[in-house]
């Protein structure tokens, strides 16, 4: 199942960009995450992170594959380790005064129940989940507005 979701940011692409692919900073914006730490030295293609994940009532460790890394384009990551399959790709556009995000995440149902209730209740599912989806990419925006003054760096 795959959902989309974009959001403009009123920062340089290349801050928004070396933000978002700190994962210190993930659990300050992406629901779930209640820790994240590098595995890898440095985050290229084919780095690891872990991720604390809590979703309802259950949480997990989970390992992160960086399988596409452009500075400051494109950033792509799929789970190598954890209980559900799951792809993330974030397409970056900008200049040195506005970044335009996509966010787009797909995953496939592990079970034959999980793929026959994709399936029946597949278009509600994916609007809860770009829902979801919209309201990480805005307390991105907020986070990021309120992590620096207009002359201070963002931290990598």
């Amino acid at each position: 199942m795959k959902a989309t979701a974009s959001i403009s940011i009123d920062r340089p692409v290349d801050e928004v960009f070396d933000f978002v692919t700190n994962v210190e900073n993930m659990p300050s914006w992406v629901s779930g995450v209640s820790g994240a730490r590098m595995v890898s030295k440095a985050m290229e293609k084919g780095a690891r992170y872990v991720l604390d994940y809590v979703a309802g009532w259950r949480s997990s460790e989970v390992e992160i594959e960086v399988v596409d890394y452009e500075r400051p384009r494109v950033f792509a990551s799929r789970i190598s380790r954890g209980p559900f399959d799951y792809e993330g790709r974030m397409e970056l556009a900008g200049d040195s005064t506005s970044t335009s995000i996509t966010n787009i995440i797909e995953d496939d149902p592990d079970s034959g129940a999980s793929q026959i209730a994709a399936w029946v209740f597949g278009p509600l599912v994916r609007g809860a989940r770009r829902r979801r989806m919209e309201r990480e990419l805005e307390t991105l925006r907020k986070v990021i507005g309120s992590s620096r003054s207009d002359d201070s760096p963002i931290e990598r």
